[in-house]
């Protein structure tokens, strides 16, 4: 087996990790079922495809949440954030890299603007879950523990525009978080700049 398929199956099995395909699983089934059936599929389609945009919402707004009532919130779940950060560079590489991880199935993955929307919110809320986690985990400079909220955003915001931390880690978890942060920021900036180009190479050929 290639290394380039290891890889497509790396990215595929990560990505049952989602809550979100389990749900988008069962439509798909039955879109196949109405399919053979010769029966409607809009409806199935329809549903798919609020799915992801309402899930993709309410992580954003979630990750808002968390990071405005991270002094009330136990630490752990800093963990479910960071496993939703690799969970977006995942479906995003999935969709661009093999056409895989997308309600429509196929090596052709044609740059839409609903798809670079969706990715600039996952972009968004990826910032806000990690702003959270810079609160519960890492030193920073003199402070004891993690991050003050303002000062947690400045940073996430800082290393995901430019790659670099705004307050520089104090100890291994913090250069550890700093790096898994630039880590997904610069992968991800390819993705989105890949589908711009795109969209503009879709557009030139229509005119």
């Amino acid at each position: 087996m290639s290394s380039v398929a290891l890889v497509e199956r790396f990215i595929v099995l990560c990505f049952w990790l989602s809550p979100y395909r389990w749900v988008d699983a069962l439509l798909e089934a039955g879109e196949s079922a109405n399919q053979r059936r010769g029966r409607d599929t809009a409806g199935l389609r329809a549903a798919r495809y609020a799915l992801s945009e309402l899930y993709i919402v309410a992580w954003l707004v979630l990750g808002v949440g968390l990071w405005l009532a991270q002094a009330s919130l136990p630490a752990w779940l800093i963990w479910p954030a960071l496993l939703r950060v690799f969970g977006i560079l995942d479906k995003e590489l999935g969709v661009i890299l093999f056409g895989r991880c997308k309600i429509t199935a196929g090596r052709q993955v044609a740059a839409t603007g609903r798809t670079i929307v969706l990715a600039l919110e996952n972009y968004a809320a990826a910032a806000f879950l990690m702003a959270f986690v810079h609160t519960k985990a890492g030193r920073f400079g003199e402070a004891a523990t993690g991050l003050a909220p303002g000062d947690a955003l400045i940073q996430s915001l800082s290393i995901q525009f430019s790659l670099t931390p705004a307050f520089t880690p104090a100890d291994g978890i913090g250069w550890a978080l700093v790096l898994y942060q630039s880590g997904f920021a610069f992968l991800f900036s390819l993705i989105v700049i890949s589908l711009f180009v795109s969209l503009l190479e879709f557009g030139a050929s229509r005119h």
